[in-house]
């Protein structure tokens, strides 16, 4: 079978003593290790949790951002942490193999090899489009609202775009301005309280976004599990892991995502 794992999971599968103290299932998690090192499962990490996923939350903002937002191109990725890099480097000698993600400008922050790649051959644009497109509020949608908001709260001249905003429909100065409005509140919060609950809010969108984006590249390759540790989690309604909208998705696009446990069960079935 062929399975796609969230970053929670492969954190544990691939570096076991560097979590086995906050893994909440080792247990299933060995015996899926055991079931990739022995064919049973194809295993696979989504591109998605190597870019922003792989830096802290700070790095997100007031490097890559800053550069984003100043026009600085080539934009210089940050370095993921050596413990982010090892990770993903003990997976691929556990046999993971990597998953494209269609998104401009917004790649992995850590090289691969060609040959680590997942083949393409099953690989469909249009599906990564319309689960991307099919779900409301992904996270940088969300991002984007709160960045447009600090414009306003911030005072920042929106003047040089009126030239830009010409229909209803088009963005506003202030939608454009997005990424201005996060590093004026990052800089000199007014919204929140400190920075520590900008930024708290922030990672949540972020999450939100990098869920999205892996649950997409795992529809898009058409594979038959995505076995993460958030299926049971304590997610808001809005959330693309609450259960509702995992319920809603599972049927209208027959993404399976299931826990460690529930993918053990699946193994042993097959195996009998």
């Amino acid at each position: 079978m062929h399975v796609t794992f969230d970053t929670n999971v492969i954190n544990p599968l691939a570096c076991p003593d560097m979590y086995k103290k906050t893994c909440p299932d080792m247990a299933s998690v060995n015996v899926i290790r055991e079931s990739i090192r022995a064919r049973q499962i194809y295993a696979y990490m989504s591109e998605a949790s190597m870019s922003l996923e792989a830096i802290s939350n700070d790095e997100r903002v007031d490097v890559f951002f800053r550069q984003w937002a100043s026009g600085t191109y080539p934009i210089q990725l940050p370095e993921p942490s050596d413990e982010r890099k090892q990770v993903f480097s003990k997976a691929i000698q556990l046999g993971f193999r990597v998953l494209h993600v269609p998104r401009m400008g917004l790649k992995t922050f850590i090289w691969f090899p060609e040959t680590v790649w997942a083949e393409d051959t099953s690989f469909q644009l249009n599906r990564y489009g319309d689960y991307i497109y099919s779900q409301p509020d992904t996270g940088v949608t969300s991002i984007k609202k709160l960045g447009a908001e600090l414009v306003t709260i911030h005072g920042l001249s929106t003047a040089h775009l009126a030239h830009l905003v010409i229909l209803p429909s088009w963005p506003t100065a202030e939608e454009i301005m997005w990424l201005d409005g996060l590093l004026a509140e990052y800089d000199s919060p007014m919204k929140f309280t400190s920075r520590t609950k900008f930024l708290e809010e922030f990672r949540e969108k972020v999450a939100e976004w990098f869920d999205t984006d892996i649950q997409a590249s795992h529809y898009a390759y058409g594979h038959d599990y995505l076995c993460t540790f958030d299926c049971a989690s304590k997610a808001g309604p809005s959330s693309i892991m609450h259960r509702d909208r995992i319920a809603i998705n599972s049927k209208r696009f027959g993404i399976n995502i299931v826990s460690p446990n529930k993918l053990v069960e699946f193994v042993t079935q097959n195996e009998t």
